[in-house]
C-alpha cells in the first residue's frame, strides 16, 4: 500500500480519484483542494507518489513540481501531472518542471491506476538537474484532512400490505407491494447507469407511478445536470426545479416543498432544470440536505441518479437504502456496469442489478450478465412495444396500461427493491 497525495481544486474529481486509489488500488489517499496547502502537506510529510493538477489558484502544478524537486526530502517522489491542455508544448512543460508522467483530462481512471502502479513499481527516473527557480513559496502545513465518513444506509422497514387498487389488473399478488409508512419505515431507492439510453429515467417514472397508484407517498428526484426527462415523461413542465435551490444558496424544508411538482397520480417530482446546468449540477452538501428532507416527508424516495460521478451522485450513494444498477443485454452496457462497480466498491453492499430490455430479442443472457458482474440479478424488465406510445403520450405505461408486460414487471421490481432496501437496513 502506497501513500498518495492528490492535489486538485476540483473536489468531485478528488473524490473520484480517492475512491479509485483506495477501493481499487488499495492505497492510502490524502486529498488537497488547494495548491499551496497540498505543497505544504507534501513537504511536511513526503508521500510515496503525488498526483497534481496544473491550473490551480495560488500555486500552479508546475510550481509544485519544481519545489518538490528542489527539496531533498521530496526530490525523488514520483509525480503525475493532470491538465486539460494536451499540446506537445504542455507535455514538455510538465516534464521540464519535474513531473514523471503527464495525463490529459478527462482522465481514464483505469489508465491512471495503471500509471500509478507503474511509477510505484519502477520508482522515479534518475534525478535531473532541477531548473532554475524562485525561492520556495512560504506556506504553512494545513491541519490533517478529515477522512470521509463511511456511508451508512438509511433505516428501512418493509411495510405491510397496501389495499389493492381495483382498476389495476396484475398477475402478482398485490400483497407483494407493501406500504413503508404502515410499518414505520422508509426507503430511498437510487437508479443508476453511467451509460445513457438504458432506460433509467423510464424505470424511475414507472416505479414511482406504480407506488403512487397504491397509496404510497413517493417522490422521484431527477438529479441529471443536463436537462433530465422525469417531468417530461409525466407531461409536467420542469418549473420549478432544483436549480432554484442553487440560486437561493440554501435548501430548507419550505424551499424544497415549493420546488416540488405533483402529478395527477399523486406522485411528486423534484425536477431537473429544463436547460443544462454549467458545472457539476446540484452540489454534494446541498443534495444530501435535500434528500434528508425528502426522506422525512415521503415514504419512498426514488432517485434518478446522474449518469456521471459528481457531487450529487456521491450524495445519492451515501443516502440511498439500495442502488439499482440498470443494464442492457449488450456488451457496452455490461462493460460500463463492470467499471461502475469497480470504481464504486465503497457502496458495493447497496448495489442490485436490474436488466432492462429496451429493444426486442438478442443480447446476452441473464446468466452471462450475472457471470460478468459477479452478482445475481434482482429483476428484469421485458421489451414492451407499448412503451414508445407511452413516451409519446407523456403518460407512464404503468398508468395507461397497468396490465402490460412492462407494467407488471415494474410492480415486481418495485417489490424487490423495497425488500432489498429492508435487507440493507437490517444488515447495515
Amino acid at each position: 500500500m502506497a501513500r498518495i497525495l492528490v492535489i486538485d481544486d476540483n473536489t468531485e474529481l478528488l473524490e473520484m480519484i480517492r475512491l479509485l486509489l483506495e477501493e481499487q488500488g488499495g492505497h492510502e489517499a490524502t486529498l488537497s483542494a488547494d495548491g499551496a496547502e497540498g505543497l505544504a502537506a507534501a513537504l511536511a510529510d513526503p508521500p510515496d507518489l503525488a498526483i497534481v493538477d496544473v491550473m490551480m489558484p495560488r500555486v500552479t502544478g508546475y510550481e509544485i513540481c519544481r519545489q518538490l524537486r528542489a527539496d531533498s526530502a521530496t526530490a525523488n517522489v514520483p509525480i503525475i501531472i493532470l491538465t486539460a491542455r494536451g499540446q506537445p508544448v504542455d507535455r514538455d512543460a510538465a516534464l521540464d518542471a519535474g513531473a514523471n508522467d503527464y495525463m490529459v483530462k478527462p482522465v481514464e481512471m483505469e489508465d491512471l491506476l495503471a500509471r500509478v502502479a507503474s511509477l510505484l513499481a519502477t520508482g522515479p527516473p534518475a534525478a535531473a538537474t532541477a531548473p532554475a527557480q524562485e525561492p520556495p513559496v512560504a506556506v504553512q502545513a494545513p491541519p490533517p484532512l478529515p477522512e470521509p465518513p463511511a456511508a451508512a444506509p438509511e433505516p428501512v422497514v418493509t411495510p405491510p400490505a397496501a389495499p389493492e387498487t381495483p382498476s389495476i389488473t396484475i398477475q402478482v399478488p398485490i400483497s407483494m407491494v407493501r406500504t413503508p409508512s404502515s410499518a414505520g419505515g422508509k426507503a430511498t431507492i437510487a437508479l443508476l447507469s453511467l451509460r445513457g439510453g438504458v432506460g433509467v429515467t423510464t424505470l424511475a417514472v414507472n416505479l414511482g407511478a406504480t407506488l403512487a397508484q397504491r397509496g404510497i407517498s413517493a417522490c422521484v428526484v431527477d438529479l441529471c445536470p443536463s436537462s433530465g426527462h422525469v417531468a417530461l415523461q409525466l407531461g409536467l413542465r420542469p418549473q420549478p426545479s432544483w436549480s432554484g435551490l442553487i440560486k437561493a444558496g440554501s435548501a430548507d424544508e419550505a424551499s424544497i416543498n415549493s420546488s416540488l411538482l405533483r402529478h395527477d397520480s399523486g406522485l411528486h417530482v423534484l425536477a431537473s432544470p429544463i436547460f443544462p446546468v454549467a458545472g457539476g449540477g446540484l452540489p454534494r452538501a446541498m443534495a444530501e440536505e435535500v434528500l434528508r428532507i425528502l426522506q422525512r416527508r415521503f415514504e419512498v424516495v426514488i432517485i434518478d441518479a446522474p449518469p456521471v460521478i459528481n457531487g450529487a451522485a456521491l450524495a445519492t450513494f451515501n443516502t440511498a437504502s439500495t442502488v439499482g444498477l440498470v443494464v442492457e443485454a449488450e456488451a457496452p452496457s455490461i462493460q460500463t456496469a463492470v467499471g461502475t462497480m469497480r470504481v464504486l466498491k465503497h457502496w458495493a453492499g447497496k448495489f442490485q442489478v436490474i436488466l432492462n430490455q429496451t429493444v426486442p430479442g438478442g443480447g446476452a443472457t441473464a446468466v452471462a450478465i450475472e457471470r460478468a458482474l459477479k452478482m445475481p440479478m434482482l429483476g428484469s424488465l421485458p421489451f414492451d412495444p407499448a412503451q414508445a406510445r407511452a413516451l409519446a403520450s407523456r403518460l407512464p405505461l404503468t398508468l395507461s396500461d397497468p396490465a402490460s408486460p412492462l407494467s407488471e414487471a415494474s410492480l415486481v421490481v418495485a417489490q424487490a427493491l423495497l425488500r432489498a432496501a429492508e435487507t440493507s437496513a437490517a444488515t447495515g
